[in-house]
């Protein structure tokens, strides 16, 4: 006959081997990192983002200078190198590839030893949950549909950040163009008055006539004065996005001219980003690790427990034998958290959805108001600025002739500067207005007269998006 022992003790050997062996073949599976979301955003907005970053520490990107004036990419490249908020998103990349790490690794093995003592053997026994084999790669999925998940998000947190410097960066440009205008309105205003000043002298008009003028002059002084005071504050909030807070140079802006109005199919524009829009790929990730934890649900329940044990014993005095623990499911199969999981994918569903209604509007909204301030601009240049700068002409050559009052010179004037004033809301509009539908789209869009960049690729079904 066999030795039964000898036996025994080969398969605790052959268990033993084969733990060791899933311990061995364990891996980190792959996680996506800085990289991942960098590649993003180069092949959308060719913009990066460095590999690593000190806490305090303030690192221009290759190229960029606050010396020698600021253009409004240079101030998009220092931002995503800088902006404290972006930076903190991007730590969950290392939370995401923790946990995924975390759902790879098995569970390991426990041992346990009974003391012999008189009238009774002494016992060991190796335990094992054998269903964690099967179990891991569910985990696994689902876990790496988060990091994608994760990684999507902070790309098109990415591109929330550029747009919402690029439209900061107009808003300096807007107030500095407002200061100008308010200058020249402070000289046009003190002409008046100059005017008026000799007119009174000569005994043409009244002292009241005279004194409003004079009172116009200084309104517009003051305007100016507190219009002044808004360049610094839009530069507070610059820098603030920029990250670059506790550097007090002075921001030399270089800004490029607005936009040339272009025509765009926003239908085409809408399915494009609906198809590539990072938070479009987050939502169907979304989906995807909730299927994968609801199918982890409908198993979680499941409790195999492979045992190998030993005991002493009065025929040949060590005795080993496997054994088997498993769960009977009279009672519980793990309804409650079937019936969360159930919940969360239909959550991921409809926000899915809810994604795809929010690119509808965003990118029809910004098309609308990119266009309308075109529009808008186009009337203002060929229509009413002739007209506003012919009547001035004409209102301040016939008031020195004594033909009108001056109130008619105060509000030709006023209507001057006003437009003045509208360009310069409308070039302001036309920055923030681009940002926002590249935003929109989730790319850059090609400026006028060039050529059409290349596409992005299409997203991968889910199901062809497998965790490495």
């Amino acid at each position: 006959m066999p030795d039964i022992g000898s036996t025994t003790r080969s398969v605790a050997c052959v268990v033993l081997a084969f733990l060791l062996g899933l311990a061995g073949c364990q891996t980190a599976p792959h996680a996506p990192d800085r990289t991942v979301v960098a590649a993003h955003l180069t092949q959308r907005v060719g913009h990066t983002l460095p590999c690593h970053t000190v806490p305090g520490q303030i690192a221009l990107p290759p190229g960029a200078s606050l010396d020698d004036g600021i253009t409004d990419d240079e101030a998009v490249a220092i931002a995503l190198w800088n902006n404290a908020a972006f930076q903190e998103l991007l730590v969950d990349l290392g939370v995401a590839r923790g946990d995924l790490i975390q759902a790879g690794l098995l569970p390991n093995p426990e041992f346990l030893y009974f003391f012999g003592v008189s009238d009774k053997p002494f016992k060991y026994a190796f335990e094992f949950p054998i269903e964690a084999l099967w179990l891991r790669p569910i985990r696994v999925k689902s876990a790496a549909r988060e990091a994608d998940r994760t990684a999507d998000r902070l790309a098109q947190a990415g591109l929330d950040l550029m747009r919402d410097v690029r439209q900061a960066y107009a808003d300096v440009v807007l107030a500095k163009e407002r200061v100008r205008v308010a200058g020249e309105g402070v000289k046009l205003r003190g002409r008046v008055a100059e005017l008026a000043e000799k007119r009174l002298k000569a005994g043409d008009i009244s002292p009241q006539e005279a004194t409003t003028a004079r009172i116009d002059a200084l309104q517009a002084e003051q305007d100016a004065t507190r219009i002044g005071y808004d360049v610094p504050i839009l530069e507070e909030r610059l820098r603030n996005l920029m990250g670059i807070g506790p550097l007090r140079v002075p921001l030399a802006l270089d800004p490029s001219p607005p936009p040339a109005c272009m025509k765009f199919e926003p239908d085409a524009l809408t399915q494009q980003a609906m198809a590539s829009r990072p938070d479009a790929l987050a939502a169907t990730e979304a989906v995807a690790g909730a299927q994968a934890r609801l199918k982890f649900a409908k198993l979680g329940w499941v409790r195999l427990l492979g045992i190998g044990d030993a005991s002493s014993g009065r025929a040949n005095g060590h005795e080993f034998g496997p054994a088997l623990r498993f769960t009977v499911p009279l009672f519980n199969h793990n309804q409650g958290n079937i019936a969360r999981a159930e919940a969360e994918l239909e959550r991921a569903v409809r926000n899915q959805q809810t994604v795809a209604y929010q690119i509808i509007l965003d990118v029809q909204r910004s098309y609308l108001q990119y266009q309308q301030a075109c529009a808008e601009l186009d009337v203002l240049l060929t229509k009413v600025r002739p007209e506003v700068e012919g009547n001035v002409r004409r209102a301040q050559a016939a008031y020195q002739e004594g033909n009108v009052p001056i109130f008619v010179v105060l509000e030709a004037t006023r209507q001057l500067l006003d437009n003045h004033l509208r360009e310069a809301q409308l070039h302001g509009d036309l920055r923030r207005f681009w940002a926002e539908l590249e935003r929109s789209v989730g790319r850059r869009l090609p400026p006028a007269k060039q050529d059409q960049p290349p596409a992005l690729p299409a997203p991968r079904p889910a199901e062809e998006r497998k965790p490495k």
